[in-house]
C-alpha cells in the first residue's frame, strides 16, 4: 500500500511539472527544474519577443494533489510553513503553484506578496505555527496561456526585487537567528570576526533556507564589524576579510560547540580559505563555503557517546590546564622586561607544544558541568598559540602582540583558576 502511494506522488508531481513547463515554454520562457527535496521545485527565465533572455528570474514551488479545495472564489491549501520561512528571506520573488490532477488547472500566488499583504496582517503570529498555515489563492490567479498571466509573471519578474525590499519594514530573516557570540580573530595582517549564531530550530532543517540565511547574517556580522578595542575607544574602519560563521539548532550544541553547519566568507582580494579548506557548498555570488557537520549523531546520542565522566576528563586535561596555567604566569613576566630577546626566545622554544596542547583541547568533549571550565582552557590555550604564530610570522609590533594577547593572560588565569574551584 504505502509503494501504491508513494507512485501516485510522483505521478501528481510529474504531472505538474509537465503542466507547467508546457504553458511556460509556449511564451517562449524557460522552465527549468531543480533538485528535488528542497524548497524549490524549479525556475521560470523570462525572454524578451526577440528570444533574448533578461536574465530575469522567478523561484517556483510545486504542489500537487488530487482534487482541489475551493472556498469563496478561492483555492485553500495548507502551506507549510517551513516553506514560507525560505520564502520570508529569499531576495528573488517566489510563486507557489497548486495543480489539480482531477481538474487539470493550476493556481499561483507570489508567496512574498501573500506574507506581506495577507499574513502578517491578518495572522501576525504564523511564523510560530508548527507546521501548516491555511492560505487561499484567488481563482483568478489561474495558470493558462494568457496574456493576463504572463504579463503578471514579467512584471514581478522586473519589480518583484524591487517591492520585496520595500515591503519589509524590517529584515524579516531576523526572526530566525540569534547572535550567542561575535568574537575579534584578527591577526597583524587580517582582519577575521567569527560569530556563534542560534537558528530556529524549524528553519534549520531546510538546507536552501539556510542558504538565504547565511548569506543574510554574514552581512549582519560584516555591517556590525565588531572588534576588540572597542572599549578603548578606538575606532575600526578597516572591513573584515573573514567572516567564520558557526550554526546552532539548540543551546546545548553552542554548549559544547557542536555546530551543525559551518561558513565562511572571504572578501575577493587574493585571500585564500582558511577554516574551510574542504567544503560542501560554495554560493558562488557571495563567495561563501559551506560545511554541514552531517557526521554528528543526534546530539544527546552523541554526547553520551562521546563525553567523558569528570574524573576522567579531569585527568585528561591535568597535564594540559597545569601547563596552560604556567605559560600564562611566565608569558607577561618574560615580556615586561626591557630586553625582549628572551621572551622571544622562549616563545620561539615552546611553539610546538602550544600547537601540540591546542589540537589536544579541541579533541576534548567535557562532561556538562565542566563545559565552563573547558571553554575557558581551550580560549587561553588558543591565544597562547595565536601568539605564537603572530611572533613567527612577525605579524604586529610589541603594542599588537600585548593589546590582542599578553595584557588578557592574568585575567584569563583567574578567570580559570575561578571555573575549576567551582567543580573541585
Amino acid at each position: 500500500m504505502r509503494r501504491s502511494q508513494l507512485d501516485k506522488k510522483q505521478i501528481y508531481e510529474y504531472e505538474s511539472s509537465t503542466f507547467v513547463e508546457k504553458i511556460i515554454i509556449r511564451n517562449g520562457w524557460k522552465f527549468r527544474d531543480q533538485e528535488k527535496d528542497n524548497d524549490i521545485d524549479g525556475e521560470i527565465e523570462v525572454f524578451s519577443e526577440e528570444g533574448e533572455t533578461t536574465a530575469k528570474i522567478i523561484k517556483v514551488q510545486l504542489k500537487a494533489t488530487y482534487q482541489l479545495k475551493n472556498s469563496d472564489n478561492s483555492v485553500v491549501f495548507d502551506c507549510p510553513v517551513k516553506f514560507l520561512n525560505f520564502c520570508d528571506v529569499c531576495d528573488l520573488p517566489v510563486i507557489l503553484i497548486l495543480y489539480g490532477v482531477s481538474e487539470e488547472k493550476a493556481y499561483w500566488v507570489w508567496t512574498q506578496k501573500y506574507i506581506f499583504q495577507v499574513l502578517d496582517s491578518e495572522s501576525v503570529d504564523w511564523r510560530n505555527n508548527a507546521s501548516t498555515i491555511r492560505i487561499k489563492i484567488p481563482m483568478s490567479n489561474e495558470v493558462k496561456q494568457d496574456v493576463e498571466f504572463y504579463s503578471a509573471l514579467e512584471n514581478i519578474s522586473i519589480e518583484g526585487v524591487n517591492e520585496i525590499q520595500q515591503w519589509r519594514k524590517r529584515d524579516t530573516s531576523e526572526y530566525y537567528f540569534t547572535i550567542l557570540e561575535e568574537q575579534d580573530n584578527s591577526t597583524g595582517t587580517k582582519r577575521r570576526i567569527s560569530a556563534k549564531v542560534y537558528i530556529e530550530r524549524s528553519f534549520a532543517s531546510s538546507k536552501e533556507s539556510l542558504l538565504e540565511l547565511i548569506k543574510k547574517i554574514n552581512d549582519k556580522v560584516r555591517k556590525n564589524n565588531y572588534f576588540k578595542g572597542i572599549l578603548d575607544d578606538k575606532s575600526q574602519s578597516n572591513e573584515a576579510e573573514y567572516v567564520w560563521l558557526y550554526l546552532y539548532d539548540d543551546l546545548i550544541q553552542y554548549e559544547f560547540g557542536l555546530p551543525f553547519c559551518r561558513s565562511e566568507w572571504i572578501n575577493n582580494k587574493g585571500n585564500q580559505p582558511i577554516l574551510l579548506k574542504d567544503f560542501d557548498q560554495f554560493i558562488e555570488s557571495h563567495n561563501i563555503r559551506i560545511k554541514w557537520e552531517t557526521s554528528f549523531r543526534p546530539l544527546h546520542d552523541y554526547l553520551l557517546l562521546n563525553s567523558t565522566s569528570k574524573t576522567v576528563y579531569l585527568k585528561i586535561i591535568r597535564e594540559i590546564l597545569a601547563f596552560t596555567k604556567s605559560q600564562l604566569n611566565v608569558i607577561p613576566k618574560l615580556f615586561n622586561k626591557e630586553e625582549k630577546v628572551e621572551f622571544y626566545d622562549y616563545i620561539s622554544s615552546k611553539r610546538s607544544e602550544y600547537t601540540k596542547n591546542f589540537l589536544a583541547m579541541s579533541d576534548i568533549l567535557p562532561p556538562y558541568e565542566c563545559r565552563k571550565l573547558n571553554r575557558v582552557l581551550y580560549d587561553a590555550i588558543s591565544d597562547i598559540d595565536n601568539l605564537a604564530i603572530a611572533v613567527e610570522q612577525k605579524h604586529g609590533n610589541e603594542y599588537y602582540l600585548n593589546s590582542q594577547y599578553i595584557k588578557n593572560f592574568s585575567n584569563q588565569l583567574a578567570i580559570i583558576e575561578y571555573e575549576l574551584a567551582k567543580i573541585i
